[in-house]
């Protein structure tokens, strides 16, 4: 299958998003990008913009674009899986996703949030560490914006 890509119009906190999908149906990837946005995006493309803005401008608290995770290993789908089940407003540690696992592999699990291919659907940003905010790919900056528009609070 060929990709398919479309570039969003810039979107709150987080600007624009690259979508890709392999089927037109599912996101295989996210990611945040500074390109020219695409014209004429499909039905598809134009349902996730449209629930991204809305979580982003804290219109609703649930993304439901269906998703792909055939890219990924059985370890990074379970991390996702678990990432997944953060409410929104709530935090957990790289160690309490470890221990839901039975796992002692704290990096591994820093290491799949890090490479979450679908930000926002699958929350990494709800992924804190135990006495700070841990890491976040596109800057610890986003993941604080991020928070904050979910209402966590946090000391810096």
């Amino acid at each position: 299958m060929k990709e398919q890509i479309a570039i969003t119009p810039k979107l709150p906190i987080i600007g624009q998003l690259e979508l890709i999908s392999l089927d037109g149906v599912s996101l295989t990837q996210i990611r945040v990008v500074k390109k020219q946005r695409s014209k004429g995006m499909s039905p598809f493309y134009e349902q996730c913009y449209s629930e991204f803005e809305d979580f982003l401008c804290a219109h609703t608290n649930m993304i439901s674009i269906p998703t792909h995770l055939s890219n990924l290993t059985p370890f990074q789908i379970a991390v996702m899986n678990e990432i997944k089940k953060i409410p929104f407003g709530k935090t957990k540690s790289y160690k309490e996703i470890a221990l839901s696992l039975n796992s002692k592999a704290y990096q591994a699990i820093g290491s799949a949030c890090g490479n979450n291919p679908l930000l926002l659907i699958y929350p990494c940003h709800r992924v804190v560490g135990v006495n700070n905010l841990g890491g976040f790919a596109y800057g610890i900056e986003m993941k604080k914006e991020l928070l904050l528009n979910e209402g966590v609070r946090f000391s810096s």
